[in-house]
């Protein structure tokens, strides 16, 4: 069973380092309100090392492989799969449940999937929102925008993860960038039935100039490919490439100054822990924001990866620390 488990490990986890987005040093340049939007190119899995005779915590368990199911929502009168990745013990109370960034797919999580087969006591889930990976695409007159995603995860929770039953869910939240931001929302929605959400590399307030940049190194990276090749590449519907850089894909309230999109009043009211990854060289989640976010969430924790961009790499110490963070026994 340790050596079936090894050999998904080493093919599951065989990539490169994730690839952290360069963002060009340059002084404000005035934003056009139609791009400010967020952006992030899907990384590629990285590499950790995991030993050969690294101990499973139960040997007498056998976890369930990554398999990938498919949710059905419903949404303005049309119904849509959404695919997701489950992995572990199905029956768990600890469950991890992990949102993408905007261009980013499931598949971002593989690694996780692959670290926490070991441990019997929890169950890791991750998503596609529509229009990305395995999900489906939205309809020809609907738009894609936050409130679309945002519903969708709730009907997920809700038919999914919040079932009536005598066991008690301890529901963790992973989100990556504008997954984050998804993770906050839920738990203004969810309050006490959210033990934790996670934010990856994305704080309580981003600035205008951050989104711009990471927009224009995004457009630089790609070499202004055509759409659909760029659609392609990232396993996204080009009419949601399209969509984000609409003004209205951010259809979820907030509060905006000079400085940028808050969101300090949608976590009022939320008791449960906070956790925040961020990047050391990170142009959305800076050492600014991490300390405006320490001094305002009481119950926060933080864990940086020097050197990173956005987002931050799954590596061992992240991995760790979510381990941690879950309450998960090693």
């Amino acid at each position: 069973m340790l050596k079936h488990l090894y050999d998904f490990f080493k093919h599951l986890l065989s990539g490169q380092a994730q690839r952290a987005i360069e963002v060009p040093k340059e002084s404000y340049i005035p934003v056009d309100n139609s791009i400010i939007t967020e952006i992030n190119l899907p990384p590629v899995e990285p590499q950790i090392d995991i030993e050969e005779d690294q101990p499973i915590a139960d040997p007498h368990w056998s976890p369930v492989l990554p398999t990938t199911e498919f949710f059905v929502t419903q949404s303005e009168g049309s119904s849509r799969r959404i695919a997701y990745t489950v992995s572990g013990n199905l029956d768990a109370n600890k469950v991890l449940l992990c949102l993408p960034g905007l261009l980013e797919t499931k598949r971002s999580f593989n690694v996780l999937h692959a670290y926490f087969l070991r441990f019997s006591e929890c169950k890791v889930i991750s998503i596609d929102f529509s229009g990305r990976g395995e999900s489906d695409v939205l309809a020809a007159h609907e738009q894609y925008k936050m409130s679309i995603y945002l519903t969708d995860i709730i009907q997920f929770l809700e038919s999914k993860i919040f079932v009536k039953g005598d066991k008690k869910v301890r529901l963790t939240i992973l989100g990556t960038s504008m997954g984050g931001v998804l993770a906050m929302y839920l738990a203004q929605r969810f309050k006490s039935k959210i033990y934790e959400i996670i934010l990856n590399d994305i704080a309580l307030t981003v600035n205008w100039t951050s989104l711009y940049s990471l927009y224009k190194s995004m457009h630089n990276e790609a070499g202004y490919a055509e759409i659909r090749d760029l659609a392609h590449e990232l396993s996204v519907d080009q009419r949601a490439i399209a969509d984000v850089q609409l003004p209205t894909h951010f259809d979820l309230s907030y509060r905006a100054d000079v400085w940028g999109m808050n969101f300090h009043d949608v976590l009022e009211g939320y008791k449960g822990k906070v956790g925040l990854i961020y990047g050391g060289e990170s142009k959305i989640c800076t050492k600014r924001r991490v300390k405006e976010a320490i001094a305002l969430l009481r119950n926060l924790n933080t864990c940086e990866v020097p050197e990173a961009g956005h987002p931050a790499p799954f590596n061992l110490k992240v991995c760790s620390f979510i381990q941690d963070e879950m309450g998960v026994k090693g």
